[in-house]
């Protein structure tokens, strides 16, 4: 990991955000980019109302914006600062390209958390679906380097991306490799019209559980971090089942992937990944 990308709204979430990418950076020797997007929209009305120019509007902005960022650091490092303008999920996607950064870290957002996941606010979900490279959503302030790292696998290649993505980011971390096996009611009522049996769908439900036990071994065995692997399946509701894991004292970073493989399994996985993002108990990595 060579370049770092922390951006920082400046506001509950920031101090966490900065604390975890410093930490970051300075465990994997990486060079560390700040960056706070001010939004352009109504700057000229604003500019208007105040009686100045709206580039002497800008400059001032900028200005107010690199001293609270340096507020924030307290001189205990002193990293590249970026202050652009424009709409932040399209100022982020593009200074990702431009310094050829690995990784994003950002905060959750207030929104975010404000709607409980009914809709997950606007920069992070447009983030997540713009990025080309992973992206750490930070909620809470750091107290030690990643030790309990949870990854949601479907044997998709986005979910062995996510998880390539964390041992990246948490080399050191013991691994739980999680598999919710799940039938969709749809899928369900579908194999009952087709002429199934409730036993038929139970035995396909084994099935499913017992392959993804055996694929989840014969990964676990290719890992480098033997003796520190285990695996889970388990038969629930993808969303709630994650959820309730990042909550728990034995994770606290918990990796998905972008998307499913399918386009069921897409439109789940993207559900799920959007739960967690905006509800989940601990840091979450999407990882690409």
């Amino acid at each position: 990991m060579d370049t770092i990308l922390a951006a920082l709204d400046l506001e509950g979430d920031s101090e966490a955000v900065l604390m975890r990418a410093l930490q970051l950076a300075q465990a994997h020797s990486a060079r560390l980019v700040l960056l706070h997007v001010l939004e352009t929209e109504g700057l000229g009305q604003a500019a208007a109302a105040y009686g100045c120019a709206e580039d002497g509007l800008r400059g001032l902005l900028q200005r107010q914006a690199r001293e609270a960022l340096a507020n924030l650091l307290d001189g205990i490092a002193d990293p590249e600062i970026l202050v652009e303008f424009g709409p932040a999920h399209v100022v982020i996607v593009d200074v990702v390209e431009a310094i050829g950064a690995d990784l994003v870290v950002m905060g959750p957002g207030t929104r975010a958390r404000m709607l409980k996941g009914r809709a997950l606010g606007t920069t992070v979900d447009r983030v997540v679906r713009s990025l080309a490279v992973s992206l750490l959503v930070v909620r809470s302030l750091p107290e030690l380097p990643y030790r309990q790292l949870t990854v949601a696998m479907d044997f998709s290649p986005q979910s062995t991306a996510a998880l390539q993505a964390a041992r990246r980011l948490a080399p050191s971390a013991a691994v739980r490799l999680v598999h919710v096996a799940h039938v969709p009611e749809p899928f369900q009522q579908a194999m009952l019209r087709a002429g199934a049996s409730h036993a038929d769908i139970e035995s396909f439900h084994s099935g499913l559980y017992d392959k993804a036990r055996a694929d989840l071994a014969a990964l676990a065995a290719t890992l480098e971090v033997q003796g520190r692997v285990v695996t889970r399946v388990m038969k629930s509701q993808p969303g709630v089942a994650l959820l309730k894991m990042s909550k728990s004292p034995r994770t606290d970073l918990m990796a998905v992937g972008a998307d499913g493989r399918g386009a069921v399994r897409s439109a789940l996985l993207g559900r799920v990944t959007r739960r967690l993002l905006s509800e989940a108990g601990c840091d979450v990595l999407v990882g690409r």
